[in-house]
């Protein structure tokens, strides 16, 4: 091959996203035959009880590219807390529930009966708090101590809530975001469950406003949830909420499934080994953090700043960051410095990779075809490349562009078997054949049948696909 197709063949294959790793994963020996290339990974310092590890997918960009390379971040934690009963911790649980008129029949008295068994689940040491809102926001108590007497209050209070009026959603979440900053400390994790059922109409009703409301939880140390239930709430705003809240969202289907959410944050808050986490990349110059498996990214001291969320006993989670670099000539940049905080048991620690990221910018498009990892590229593509296809599909089937959806899986199944036939990844090949036939059966079925069953799959599905692509790209599941 000529440099100069070389040169193409690099610069179009770092651009597409899924293309990109397959395109350089082996390079070839004299005999014509693919070899596979691998880097160790780098490990984290630190005497607490997270430990990070980092991997590029690889280690060497094109000059005249478009810069792009990706790292693979995992975060593991030691099983503490998991079988000692001793250090269980206690919870502060506050419960932000829609009371509109659109949660009328089963979902209010699912809901209730949800919040009463979570009520039951409590224990002495932990505290809770209930908000309602609708046109107007209602506090039935500040955060309050579990015994015999409040427990009874509490089942009391829920048992009387009732459905009317429209949807004061950013108000709901202030309130509750209010009742934990303004709880005396304790030492407990520290948790807002926000549940809606349709769109924000009363107060503050803009996403991006509602968003950013949940980035105060990161520096005051609690996490916000958010729960949607049903076909008619906005999933993009659930999810930011949650996303800037360092928290998880959940999307019902069915309102009967609210007690396995509920039970699911408190069981997973009694387990956290390490909240307000924060991951920090310091940037070279002229470097950026382009995407990091969809959280939220700021830049403050020439640092990015990524928040992903709680990590529990005995968990490992991997995220996908994309970084991109200058590659105007050859040069080489070190990433040093990348490291996690976190609190845990009432410490601060760091947790800090042991040495640099070394990334080198070079003129040869061989030895960037020859640097990528073959078993980190299988793992970005299944995880981070393909739910990011889905998430975009999920968009398409929402706006009714059924053509478009089918038009972009056509093209990333293209792209990846193509030069899967040259790399021979099983892996690869059958998330190619059975995952994408899977998705393509969704996106038929969706628009089968008359008009009002098409516009009900419509949200239906599109939320369903949202909300898989959400748990899997952010190693939430």
């Amino acid at each position: 091959m000529k440099r100069e197709q070389m040169r193409e063949f690099v610069i179009v294959g770092f651009f597409m996203i899924g293309f990109a790793v397959v395109a350089g994963s082996f390079y070839m020996d004299q005999q014509g035959v693919a070899v596979p290339q691998h880097q160790p990974d780098v490990f984290s310092e630190g005497d607490g009880p997270i430990q990070l590890s980092a991997h590029l997918v690889q280690d060497k960009i094109f000059t005249g590219g478009d810069g792009t390379v990706s790292l693979s971040l995992t975060m593991h934690a030691d099983d503490v807390f998991v079988d000692d009963a001793a250090v269980k911790q206690h919870v502060d649980m506050v419960i932000v529930l829609d009371q509109s008129g659109s949660m009328r029949g089963q979902k209010i008295q699912y809901a209730r009966e949800a919040i009463q068994g979570l009520i039951s689940d409590l224990s002495e040491g932990d505290r809770f708090a209930l908000v309602g809102y609708s046109d107007g926001v209602w506090k039935y108590s500040p955060l309050t101590e579990i015994s015999k007497r409040t427990r009874q209050n509490f089942q009391s209070i829920v048992s009387h809530i009732q459905p009317g009026g429209n949807t004061n959603l950013g108000g709901g979440l202030q309130e509750g975001i209010q009742t934990l900053l303004q709880a005396s400390e304790r030492g407990n994790i520290q948790k807002v469950v926000l549940i809606s059922d349709g769109l924000a109409n009363r107060g503050i009703v803009e996403p991006n406003a509602l968003g950013n409301m949940a980035s105060i939880a990161v520096e005051n140390e609690f996490a916000i949830s958010t729960v949607g239930v049903g076909q008619d709430f906005n999933e993009h705003v659930m999810t930011a909420i949650a996303d800037r809240g360092a928290g998880n969202y959940y999307y019902l289907a069915n309102p009967q499934t609210f007690a396995a959410v509920f039970q699911k944050e408190f069981s997973n808050s009694r387990t956290v080994a390490a909240h307000g986490v924060e991951i920090r990349i310091p940037l070279p110059q002229e470097a950026s953090v382009i995407s990091a498996s969809g959280y939220p990214i700021s830049v403050k001291n020439n640092q990015a700043i990524i928040n992903p969320g709680d990590v529990l006993a005995g968990q490992s989670r991997t995220i996908f960051l994309t970084l991109q670099l200058p590659v105007h000539k050859e040069q080489n940049y070190a990433l040093s410095g990348v490291h996690l905080q976190y609190h845990s048991q009432g410490m601060v620690y760091t947790a800090a990779l042991s040495q640099a990221l070394e990334i080198a910018c070079v003129n040869d498009p061989n030895e960037v075809i020859a640097s990528i990892d073959q078993a980190v590229w299988e793992k970005k593509v299944l995880q981070e490349d393909f739910n990011t296809l889905r998430e975009q599909v999920a968009e398409n089937v929402k706006k009714g562009k059924k053509d478009e959806a089918l038009q972009q899986i056509e093209e990333y199944y293209k792209q990846n078997q193509t030069l899967n036939d040259k790399v021979g990844s099983s892996r690869v090949s059958s998330h190619l054949n059975e995952g994408l036939d899977e998705l393509r059966d969704v996106v038929e079925e969706t628009f089968s049948g008359s008009e009002p069953e098409v516009a009900e799959q419509q949200k239906a599905n599109a939320k369903e696909l949202q909300f898989k692509s959400y748990q899997e790209r952010r190693a939430k599941k």
